[in-house]
């Protein structure tokens, strides 16, 4: 399997004299391997989207933590003793996994996964197998279409069941560099909604939410106002309207969270200042600034401490320091 590596550039605001950006130093490259895809016949896909045969599970349609315990839990295969539907004579993708009905997993793997297997030539006459949550979800369904899948592909399992299939084809490897620029560029392509009018200056709120929202967000807005940025709140808007925003943006401020999973839509050499807490101590770099980098897109970083008490990076709520904000923000329009 053929592997390479990415150098991660540095945050364009990088100040090795200031220690919030001690993290950044002596990066490791990123490694990577070209997407392997595999085939297997005679295959059961469990709700969850764990793929098994008779008692092989395969790990690479698992979680890394969870391989270990289904694998040694007799349960795993009580619960999916009986197969919902039996497919026995079709060829299914399996694109999902137990986090991709998240908005960033769904489009960073799930749909990566699927772009892969259609380049390959392998999303015509497939199905495409989904758990049955997934029809709540309008942004999964609306990107689907965008990448030529057909609503009659689509297969929905309920809860508790598995389906039989012929043939079942999924990737080993995953988060491909040219696959992921790729992606933002066809699913565009696809989008027929008309610019809202927002403007280049973008301001991505997570007002109204219970986790890493910004606790003195009135301030913060006339901070960035000031400086002619527009205040959105992403799940107020369709999928196809959050895509007409973000390609009109060339600035985009956000605190750490989902919605910046939407720079995929945004054009090369535009520029993101994430405001984020200290990362958990296992993932010491944030995902977006990872994705900003293999986009093109310049990354500012702020750091902003956790509010008084809290401990938990990805929970915690926090104080902008308006001040610090203030020169990071001058610094992305002078620079970015």
């Amino acid at each position: 399997m053929q592997k390479y590596q990415y150098n991660l550039p540095l945050p364009k605001n990088f100040n090795e004299n200031d220690s919030s950006f001690d993290k950044f130093k002596n990066i490791k490259p990123v490694e990577f391997y070209n997407p392997e895809i595999i085939f297997e016949k005679n295959v059961r896909i469990a709700t969850n989207s764990v793929a098994f045969r008779y008692f092989k599970i395969f790990k690479e349609t698992c979680i890394t933590n969870n391989y270990e315990l289904y694998r040694k839990n007799y349960k795993f295969f009580l619960k999916f003793i009986f197969p919902h539907f039996n497919f026995s004579k079709k060829r299914f993708l399996l694109i999902t996994d137990e986090w991709t009905s998240n908005y960033y997993h769904w489009h960073i793997f799930a749909l990566t996964k699927l772009l892969i297997l259609k380049n390959a030539n392998l999303l015509e006459n497939s199905k495409l197998f989904l758990p049955k949550k997934y029809k709540q979800y309008p942004f999964a369904l609306a990107s689907l279409k965008k990448l030529g899948v057909k609503a009659e592909q689509i297969v929905f399992l309920r809860r508790k069941s598995n389906i039989k299939v012929q043939e079942l084809v999924f990737i080993k490897t995953q988060q491909d560099t040219k696959e992921l620029s790729s992606l933002g560029d066809l699913i565009i392509k696809n989008t027929t909604q008309k610019p809202l009018g927002f403007g280049e200056k973008i301001y991505i709120s997570r007002d109204g939410q219970k986790l890493r929202y910004v606790e003195n967000e009135k301030e913060f807005v006339q901070l960035v106002e000031k400086y002619g940025f527009k205040k959105i709140i992403a799940e107020k808007f369709s999928y196809d309207e959050q895509i007409a925003i973000m390609k009109e943006a060339k600035y985009v401020i956000s605190p750490h969270g989902a919605g910046l999973t939407n720079i995929l839509f945004m054009k090369k050499n535009s520029s993101i200042l994430e405001i984020a807490p200290e990362p958990h101590p296992e993932k010491q770099l944030s995902d977006y600034y990872k994705l900003a980098s293999f986009l093109g897109i310049n990354y500012f970083y702020h750091k902003s401490e956790p509010h008084s008490g809290q401990t938990d990076s990805h929970t915690a709520t926090f104080l902008i320091d308006l001040e610090k904000a203030e020169k990071n923000i001058k610094l992305m329009l002078a620079n970015g």
